[in-house]
């Protein structure tokens, strides 16, 4: 069973490897499924053994991009607890926009296609390994600022969909502004979102 497992495995990946590296270069509408099954060397029937139709594919896809893109940045933050959240998610956004600037393909894919349900799957719901990684840390990185926030999933979500939102054109065509000038206006923004999301007690 434990062989039938990998092989099982293995295919579900090449149907993912085929359909990703497809949708980023032909684009979604114009890939068929014909197209996926062709890509990963299988037979057309046996990509409906792991997914349903090319929907879902997709939508696994972004879910599985998003993962593992939050999952490499939260790595690369340093741990040493001295960073106030501000600076903290400063950091992490800085990350972001540097990995989609190195990577464009993904940034066209995740930009076009990160909505609040795939967000909420990947970043707030866990289910896997990767997203169970960040939204741990997410919530020990609350815990830890010893402050309390008005839906702080709502807060982390309104930040990334900023940086999503200005970040394409100003990557793909340096409109209208430059990276840097544009790295430099989030930093001061994003503190701005988090402190309008805290719930300050009166009698303090």
């Amino acid at each position: 069973m434990g062989k039938l497992a990998e092989k099982k495995k293995r295919k579900r990946m090449a149907l993912l490897d085929a359909a990703y590296d497809l949708f980023t270069s032909k684009g979604v509408n114009e890939t068929s499924i014909s197209d996926i099954v062709q890509g990963a060397e299988l037979a057309k029937g046996t990509f409906y053994l792991y997914f349903k139709d090319k929907s879902e594919i997709y939508t696994e896809l972004v879910t599985q991009k998003a993962a593992e893109l939050f999952s490499v940045i939260r790595e690369q933050l340093p741990g040493d607890g001295n960073s106030s959240l501000e600076d903290t998610v400063v950091q992490l956004v800085d990350i972001l926009v540097d990995m989609l600037n190195a990577d464009k393909a993904l940034l066209e894919f995740i930009a076009k296609n990160l909505r609040w349900g795939v967000f909420h799957k990947v970043m707030l719901e866990g289910g896997n390994e990767v997203s169970d990684s960040f939204f741990e840390w997410y919530t020990k990185l609350i815990a830890n600022s010893g402050r309390k926030f008005r839906n702080h999933n709502l807060m982390i979500y309104m930040i990334v969909e900023l940086v999503n939102a200005t970040c394409y054109n100003v990557i793909l065509y340096e409109e209208p502004v430059t990276l840097p000038e544009l790295k430099e206006e989030l930093a001061k923004l994003i503190p701005v979102i988090i402190r309008n999301k805290e719930v300050v007690d009166k009698a303090e």
